[in-house]
C-alpha cells in the first residue's frame, strides 16, 4: 500500500521512477538522450564495452525541474545464478533545482564458482540540484566486482555519495 501511493504520488510530481527495461518502453527519448552518452561513454574501456552489450535491467529515475522527492528511493539487485554475470545499470536524472535521495542495495550469496558484476552507474546533476545516492554492496569472495559508477554536476548542483562494499 505504501510503495503504491508513493507512486501515485511520484506520477503527480512528473518523476519517473522505474526500472530500465520499463524506462526505455515508455521514454525513449529521455533515456536515450542521457544512456551511456556522456557520463560512462560505451568505449571507455573493455568492462563498460561488456555492459553496454549485454546490459539488462537497473533503475531509471528522472526527476523534473524544481521537484523534491521527499523519501528516498530504494532497489535491491541480488545476484541469483552461480557462474554468471550481472550488469544492470542505474540511471538518475535530477533537472534543474530538482532534489532525489537513492539508497541501491546489490549481493551476492556464496557459491563454489567465480561471477562477474559489472554494473553500471550514471548521475546527472542539473543546475542548482541535488542527489544523495547510497549503495550498499555485499558480494561473495568469488565475485568480481567491476561496477562504473560516475556523476557529472552542472553549475552549483550537489552530489552526496556515500559507498559500502562488503
Amino acid at each position: 500500500m505504501v510503495y503504491h501511493n508513493l507512486q501515485e504520488e511520484l506520477e503527480e510530481k512528473g518523476v519517473i521512477f522505474k526500472n530500465m527495461d520499463k524506462a526505455l518502453q515508455d521514454h525513449p527519448e529521455l533515456v536515450k538522450k542521457y544512456f551511456m552518452t556522456q557520463n560512462i561513454p560505451i568505449n571507455d574501456h573493455k568492462f563498460i564495452m561488456l555492459h553496454a552489450a549485454v546490459w539488462s535491467g537497473g533503475t531509471f529515475i528522472y526527476v523534473p525541474k524544481n521537484t523534491k522527492v521527499e523519501l528516498p528511493l530504494q532497489a535491491y539487485f541480488r545476484m541469483n545464478s552461480e557462474a554468471s554475470g550481472q550488469f544492470e545499470h542505474t540511471l538518475i536524472v535530477a533537472d534543474e533545482g530538482a532534489e532525489v535521495q537513492y539508497i541501491e542495495g546489490c549481493s551476492a550469496p556464496r557459491y563454489s564458482t567465480e561471477s562477474l558484476h559489472a554494473g553500471g552507474v550514471e548521475i546527472f546533476v542539473h543546475d542548482n540540484a541535488r542527489v544523495r545516492y547510497y549503495s550498499i554492496e555485499n558480494w561473495s569472495k568469488n565475485t568480481y566486482n567491476l561496477n562504473t559508477k560516475r556523476a557529472l554536476v552542472d553549475q552549483d548542483g550537489v552530489m552526496e555519495w556515500i559507498n559500502g562494499n562488503m
